[in-house]
C-alpha cells in the first residue's frame, strides 16, 4: 500500500473547536490529567472525572485550569474530534470504548466512540 510522504493519514488532532466546553472538574484532577478520557461526575452539577471502569466516555480533558483565588478547579473538554488514549487489555479497530480506570480506555459500548488506529499501548479514537 502507498505511504503519504507525511507518514500517513491521522485524525488526531485536527480541532473541534465548536465542540470544546468547560465543566467543573472533580477532586483530584490535575495538569498531568490533560489528554485523558473523562465522564460525567453525577455527584455534580456540570461536573466531569476521570474516565473510571465501565463509565461512558463523554470526551477528551483537553486544558485544566486550578483557579485558586476563586476557590474551583475548572477544564476544557473536548465533545468531539480524535484523541489518542493508553489503552488497557485487548482493543481492536472498529471497537468502542469506555474508560478502563487510570486514564486508560478498554473495549466496551459506547456509540459515540470508534478506534480507527491501534498501537501497542495506545488506541487512536473519534469521538462523533
Amino acid at each position: 500500500m502507498a505511504q503519504l510522504a507525511s507518514g500517513g493519514i491521522s485524525l488526531v488532532g485536527i480541532p473541534q473547536n465548536e465542540f470544546r466546553f468547560t465543566f467543573n472538574l472533580a477532586a483530584g484532577i490535575t495538569k498531568a490529567d490533560e489528554g485523558k478520557p473523562v465522564a460525567l461526575d453525577t455527584s455534580a452539577n456540570n461536573t466531569v472525572k476521570l474516565a473510571g471502569d465501565g463509565d461512558v466516555i463523554i470526551g477528551n480533558l483537553k486544558v485544566v485550569e486550578n483557579r485558586l483565588v476563586e476557590g474551583i478547579l475548572v477544564g476544557t473538554v473536548e465533545m468531539k474530534g480524535g484523541f489518542t488514549w493508553t489503552k488497557s487489555g485487548t482493543v481492536n479497530r472498529g471497537d468502542s470504548v469506555v474508560g478502563a480506570g487510570s486514564g486508560a480506555v478498554k473495549t466496551g459500548t459506547n456509540a459515540r466512540t470508534l478506534v480507527v488506529a491501534v498501537g501497542s499501548t495506545t488506541v487512536d479514537v473519534i469521538m462523533i
